[in-house]
Parts: C-alpha cells; sequence; structure tokens
C-alpha cells in the first residue's frame, strides 16, 4: 500500500519510524507508574532513576532489532539519547498526553501533560507524537464531544509543527457492565473498529490499536480476523496493533491475526519486557534481557511474512509535482490540516 504524505515534514519523519521493508516494528517504553508496581511491592520506593535505568537497559537490549522505541518524556525521552541507548537509527516516538492508568471509573477524558506541549515535542527532535484517546461515544455525549475536540487540536497542532502523530484509541469499561458476557464483548470488538475510523477521520496519521477480539476458539479468530480487515477497509493510514500486557505468545498470534488483515505492525510493550521488570533476580533478570531481541526478532518475522508493507514513496514526475521547484514560497503548513494532507491507495 502506498501512502502519499503531502507534508515534507511528516514524510521524512514516518521515514525514519519505518523499518527497511516497510513496517513498524515499535519497543514500547513509554509505561509509567504502572513500573513502579511492577518495579517493587512498595511503589513508593522505587527511585525516578529505578524506572530510567530499566528502560535504558530494556532499550539497550532491544534497539538493533527495532524500527522505532515510544518512550515517554519524564522517564525516556532525551535522557534514553543523552546516554546513547537510543541511536541515530532508531525512530523516535513519544507521547504528548499524560498516561492513562489508576483513572476513575465512569466516561473518560484523556489527559495533556503539564508543561508539555506538541511545538516542545518537536524541539527536542521527536519524529512522531503518540496520543492515548479514551473513546465511548455511546457512554457520555458530552465527554465524546471533548474528546473530539481534544483530538482535533491536536491534528491541527500536528499539521503546524509537521510532525506525525499516533492516535491510540482505547475502549473501556463502564461501571456495572459485565466485561465477561458475550453481547459486551463484541461490543468491545465493534467498539474499538468504530473508535479507529473516528480517529482516522479526525486526522490521525497513524493508529495504534487494541486488539479487536479474543481467541481460543476457531470462531474467535475468525471473528478477530473479520474486524481487523473491517479496520484496514474503512481506514487510510497505517495501523499497528499494542501488546495490553497479553503473554507474548498469545500476542505472536494476534499479530499474525492482526497483520493478515491489513495491519502494518505492532507497538509492543509489556508483552516483551514484562518479566524483566517483575524478577527481584538479578541473574534471572540478565537472562531474560538477552532473551529481548529473539522476542522482537519473532515478532518482526510475524509482522514481514503477514503484514501490510507501508511505501512512502512516488515516482520521480509526482514528487517533481508535488513539489515544484519553487515550492517553498507559498508553503504554508500550518494553515492545512493533516486529513488534507495524507491520501491513500494502492500501490
Amino acid at each position: 500500500m502506498t501512502f502519499v504524505i503531502q507534508d515534507a515534514g511528516k514524510l521524512r519523519s514516518l521515514q525514519r519510524v519505518l523499518s527497511g521493508n516497510g513496517f513498524l516494528e515499535i519497543c514500547a517504553l513509554d509505561h509509567q507508574r504502572v513500573l513502579k508496581t511492577m518495579l517493587s511491592e512498595d511503589p513508593d520506593a522505587v527511585a525516578f532513576r529505578d524506572i530510567v535505568a530499566l528502560k535504558d537497559r530494556v532499550l539497550r537490549a532491544v534497539e538493533p532489532s527495532v524500527s522505532g522505541v515510544l518512550t515517554d518524556v519524564r522517564y525516556g525521552g532525551p535522557i534514553l539519547v543523552a546516554s546513547g541507548a537510543m541511536t541515530s537509527s532508531t525512530g523516535y516516538i513519544v507521547e504528548i498526553g499524560d498516561e492513562g492508568y489508576d483513572i476513575p471509573p465512569g466516561p473518560r477524558r484523556s489527559r495533556l501533560r503539564a508543561g508539555w506541549s506538541m511545538e516542545k515535542l518537536k524541539l527536542i527532535g521527536a519524529d512522531v507524537a503518540k496520543f492515548l484517546w479514551f473513546f465511548r461515544p455511546d457512554a457520555d455525549a458530552e465527554v465524546a464531544d471533548h474528546q473530539r475536540g481534544v483530538l482535533a487540536q491536536l491534528v491541527e497542532q500536528s499539521a503546524r509543527y509537521s510532525l506525525p502523530m499516533v492516535v491510540e484509541p482505547i475502549w473501556y469499561p463502564l461501571i456495572g457492565e459485565d466485561t465477561s458476557s458475550a453481547p459486551w464483548r463484541e461490543r468491545r470488538v465493534q467498539g474499538i473498529v468504530e473508535s479507529a475510523i473516528e480517529a482516522d477521520r479526525l486526522g490521525a496519521d497513524l493508529l495504534k490499536l487494541e486488539f479487536p477480539g479474543y481467541l481460543g476458539d476457531e470462531r474467535g479468530a475468525e471473528r478477530s480476523h473479520e474486524a481487523c480487515a473491517e479496520v484496514t477497509a474503512n481506514t487510510r493510514v497505517p495501523w499497528v496493533l499494542l501488546s495490553g500486557g497479553v503473554g507474548f505468545e498469545d500476542f505472536d498470534e494476534q499479530l499474525r491475526i492482526g497483520c493478515s488483515a491489513g495491519a502494518s505492525g505492532y507497538m509492543a510493550g509489556r508483552s516483551v519486557w514484562q518479566e524483566v521488570a517483575v524478577t527481584r533476580d538479578d541473574d534471572e533478570r540478565d537472562r531474560l534481557i538477552g532473551q529481548l531481541r529473539s522476542r522482537l526478532e519473532r515478532l518482526n518475522a510475524t509482522t514481514s511474512a503477514n503484514g501490510r508493507a507501508v511505501e512512502l514513496a512516488i515516482d520521480l514526475d509526482a514528487a517533481v509535482e508535488r513539489f515544484p521547484e519553487f515550492w517553498y514560497e507559498g508553503w504554508q503548513n500550518h494553515e492545512q490540516g493533516s486529513a488534507e494532507k495524507l491520501s491513500a491507495g494502492a500501490a
């Protein structure tokens, strides 16, 4: 699939987060408070440096096998660049919002991090911004409109700074809902699909999605594949699967299903490295660290064997037409919305 990016800055940034064969193979290290509970029975005893050190060590282990790293700005970001854990060959994705763990029940509003902005994200040299976007339009119309408005504003800022944005829609349970019931599970699957379509419509450049389904029987895999194919058929932009902390073997199977239905890779975190964080044995941690690259290589193999590669390049004549000799003189990037600057078509 060829994606024609009309924005020169976004084009360059997206090139940097793709693998050589056109896939998004991203290790997610944007976790924050949850890491404290993983590292110690007493989260309050976990120091700032403890979290940074874990991220630094994991990144050094996996960096040669991924096309990019997703990190937060508080415990990662420039720290990992300055420490040398993140090299110039690694795509650099940084969150723009605050994390969504330990939030009150009920309709959710995504939070923007205090003291942080799309402009600052651009200035630290990030290639892509990531936004965690809660979306349950069936729960509360006012909250849903708020969520649409927040995303629309970030899309405008993304265009202003020529900074691509990956949106992570999250479908979540409400008070009183039975998450084990078949009707709720089916509604969740359809909700993931609908949220992806909505985020695409509002101008996301990439989508990071929950797995829209439940495995365990033949019909479960078939329904999941149908939902993934529905996402592909109704969105214009590349999409990847998040791992959500499921076991590694389960995530590899989810990835196979998603990629066979149109996904372009993964942004996987805890499913890859969670055992490293929870072990209290130093020797065991060393052993587990040594296994991380083989896990990423396996996910890469699953992706390349089944996934939809992203092709950004266009032929020279089309490039000359898009960027004629004095194109820069009339360039007013901040006045164009992201949705107007990206179109997709079959290669």
